[in-house]
């Protein structure tokens, strides 16, 4: 039997588990089949078959997860398209023929779109009889990639029991760790909290209400929580909060394990490329963490980390490097080493080069942030005419009377305490705006200083 035979025939065990709630509305394993049924007979009438590319558009609902999975059970190919912003770039990148659109109530547009052109992955893909998935990385640090995964592959690090928890689904349904929250809840027949916000406040009363087990989320979003001190909120229900995608900063983990006690806090590694293979840390405030799957290898060469995993894509479709002949995938992240256990010190691609001396932004970033009235950083390099390149902050204050003038003079008077010479920043600016975006990570591509 396949994995996703598997997972299915899981589903169908779990009927009257609650699977999704959303508001006041609770739903059950069998209200998704039902709903998946449904859909198969809708593709009937659209005439959408198995290897077939389509579209789908939307945030999470009942009916949304309903078709991603009547699609991946009819061994079709689902391109997870954004919502904000026009899907036409998309859709070609990923060489849709169909596009179908849902709104969170359940209405939905079904639109065909003109044949595209072959491709040699696809059409592998399409011979192996499996179903698959268009995944597109962030492009917050480069221009977005369409990475094509089998949907078997992607499956294999669910085949294990894992634990069934009431789940928030924070991250946006089209992102890596969106998929693996929903998968991971639904092969363990646990219950998955729909919210439309993502904001600290309206996310902490959302927990108390629905009594939330399990908190995803990204760096940025927990460093907002922290900073905002809502403490006030019944947040015992909590079991576990996990962070990602982008790299943590020991002042925010060390409040963050302070306020909840009771709260495991694990960090996790996903990338669209490999998936999110499991992963432990050394302990809730440490920034230490290890890989722990059997079927996953790492290697680090000069400072970079190398994975190799079942569960990695097949390549992408806009783009030829990706995984080499022999399965490694370069994942372009800076790494210390420990042993077993590395540290994740940003991007490569965003290394500052200060004549001739290599700076890393999160070193900079984490040491700003040590300051209790700095809320969001930004380091990156700006053009020199001497040193090649300068380091340089943008900063959002926490503290509203602070003034700015006063504000950089302190961040540098605290960098040259901490950092060498040429780590501490030149030029500092202040925004009111948050610098966090719709998938809660900082805008490093998107910041300019003025």
């Amino acid at each position: 039997m396949s994995r996703s035979d598997e997972f299915f025939e899981k589903l169908q065990r779990y009927g009257p588990r609650v699977c999704i709630e959303t508001g006041e509305l609770t739903y059950q394993y069998k209200d998704l089949l039902y709903e998946v049924q449904c859909w198969h007979h809708q593709f009937d009438r659209w005439g959408v078959t198995a290897g077939m590319v389509v579209g789908l558009r939307s945030d999470y609902s009942l009916w949304s997860v309903s078709a991603l999975l009547a699609l991946l059970s009819r061994k079709s190919i689902v391109a997870l398209i954004a919502r904000d912003g026009d899907p036409t770039h998309q859709l070609r990148e990923a060489r849709a023929e169909a596009l179908l659109d849902v709104s969170p109530d359940g209405d939905n547009e079904w639109r065909s779109l003109a044949p595209s052109s072959e491709h040699a992955l696809i059409n592998k893909l399409r011979s192996s009889g499996d179903g698959g998935l268009v995944i597109f990385t962030s492009g917050s640090t480069a221009a977005p990639k369409a990475a094509l995964q089998s949907f078997d592959r992607f499956l294999y690090k669910f085949r294990k029991p894992g634990r069934c928890l009431r789940t928030l689904a924070f991250m946006l349904f089209d992102h890596i760790g969106g998929l693996d929250t929903l998968f991971y809840t639904l092969s363990n027949g646990g219950a998955l909290v729909l919210t439309r916000r993502r904001d600290p406040d309206f996310v902490l009363n959302l927990i108390n209400v629905h009594r939330i087990e399990v908190l995803p989320a990204s760096s940025s979003f927990l460093r907002l929580c922290v900073a905002r001190g809502a403490g006030t909120k019944d947040l015992s229900s909590l079991r576990v909060i996990t962070y990602g995608s982008e790299p943590m900063d020991p002042v925010t983990l060390k409040r963050l394990t302070d306020w909840l006690k009771h709260v495991q806090i694990s960090q996790k590694y996903g990338t669209t490329e490999v998936g999110s293979p499991p992963t432990v840390s050394r302990a809730n405030d440490s920034l230490w963490v290890k890989f722990k799957s059997d079927t996953v290898e790492t290697r680090v060469i000069d400072g970079i980390l190398w994975i190799r995993t079942e569960g990695a894509m097949l390549g992408y479709l806009n783009a030829t490097e990706g995984i080499d002949e022999d399965g490694w995938h370069c994942t372009g992240d800076l790494v210390e080493v420990d042993g077993e256990w590395i540290m994740f010190r940003g991007r490569c691609t965003d290394i500052i080069n200060v004549g001739g001396q290599k700076v890393a932004p999160v070193e900079v970033e984490q040491v700003i942030l040590q300051l209790d009235f700095v809320q969001e950083v930004i380091v990156r390099g700006e053009p020199h005419a001497l040193l090649g390149q300068i380091v340089t902050a943008k900063i959002r204050l926490s503290a509203d009377d602070l003034d700015i003038k006063e504000a950089a003079k302190r961040i540098r008077a605290h960098c040259q305490r901490c950092l060498p010479r040429y780590k501490v920043p030149m030029n500092i600016v202040a925004v009111d705006m948050s610098m966090v975006d719709a998938r809660q990570k900082l805008r490093r591509r998107s910041v300019a200083l003025d």
